[in-house]
C-alpha cells in the first residue's frame, strides 16, 4: 500500500483479529516476501511506486507459487472501469477507499472460508443444496431429478460452482469456459446464462447479473 497510516491500522486491526501480517510498501519486495511467506491471501492497493497495483496482480497470476491466492484490491479509485479491470485481471474482491475495517475483515473471512473449502473438496461432485453436479459422469440433478444439460453449460454451472460468491465478468466466462474462442461473441455468454438460469430455477441457486460487471452465483435465501 502507498499510505502509512492505513497500512500501520491494518496491520493493528487484522493482527487483532488473529491474522498474522506482513506489509511491504515496496512492490517488488512484496512479491518477494510473498514467494518466501506463503501467504493465504494477498491485499494489494492499487497505487504503488514503481509499478501499479494492476501490474503486480498479473505478476502474481503469472507465478507458479503464488497465482492460486485469492487477492483483494483496495483503491481510491472509483467507478465501475476500475472494478472490472481488477476482476478481469484476477482480483477476488475490489473495495474502495474509504471503507469500514471491519468490512474488510468479513470480506477477508468469506475468501479464507470459499478456499478452505474448495481446497478440502477431493471429491468429484459438488452439492449445493439441491444441486449436485458430478464431474466425473458430467450428470446434474436437482432434487434427485437428472436434468439434462449441454457440453457448454455443463461447463458454464461448473465454473460457476467453483467460484459461487465470485462476479464473474463476461471476458472470464470467455477464457473459462470458451478458452476465449474467437468466433464466441459475448451475447453468446448471455444467451447461455439464461438457458443455465432457467435449468436450475428449481434449485436453491441463481445467477445475479451485477450491473455493468458481470454475473455471479449465489444462493436465493442467503
Amino acid at each position: 500500500d502507498d499510505e502509512k497510516d492505513l497500512t500501520d491500522l491494518l496491520h493493528y486491526q487484522l493482527g487483532k483479529e488473529g491474522f498474522e501480517v506482513k506489509f511491504s510498501n515496496n512492490p517488488f519486495e512484496a512479491l518477494g516476501k510473498a514467494r518466501d511467506f506463503s501467504p493465504e491471501l494477498i491485499i494489494l492497493d492499487v497505487m504503488m511506486p514503481d509499478l501499479d497495483g494492476f501490474q503486480l496482480l498479473r505478476m502474481i497470476r503469472s507465478d507458479n507459487l503464488l497465482q492460486k491466492i485469492p487477492v483483494i484490491m483496495l483503491t481510491a479509485k472509483s467507478g465501475v472501469e476500475h472494478r472490472i479491470k481488477g476482476l478481469e485481471q484476477g482480483a477476488d474482491d475490489y473495495l474502495e477507499k474509504p471503507f469500514d475495517s471491519q468490512e474488510l475483515i468479513l470480506r477477508i473471512r468469506s475468501i479464507l472460508k470459499r478456499s478452505a473449502d474448495q481446497s478440502n473438496d477431493t471429491s468429484s461432485r459438488i452439492i449445493l443444496g439441491k444441486l449436485v453436479l458430478d464431474e466425473e459422469d458430467h450428470s446434474i440433478s436437482i432434487s434427485g431429478e437428472k436434468v439434462d444439460f449441454t457440453l457448454t453449460e455443463f461447463k458454464l454451472i461448473h465454473y460457476f460452482l467453483k467460484r459461487k460468491g465470485r462476479v464473474q465478468t463476461r471476458d472470464n466466462l470467455l477464457l473459462g469456459v470458451w478458452k476465449f474462442d474467437t468466433e464466441v461473441e459475448t451475447r453468446t455468454v448471455d444467451v447461455h446464462i439464461r438457458r443455465v438460469r432457467k435449468k436450475i430455477s428449481d434449485s436453491d441457486l441463481q445467477i445475479e447479473t451485477i450491473r455493468g460487471v458481470g454475473y455471479r452465483l449465489t444462493e436465493k435465501f442467503a
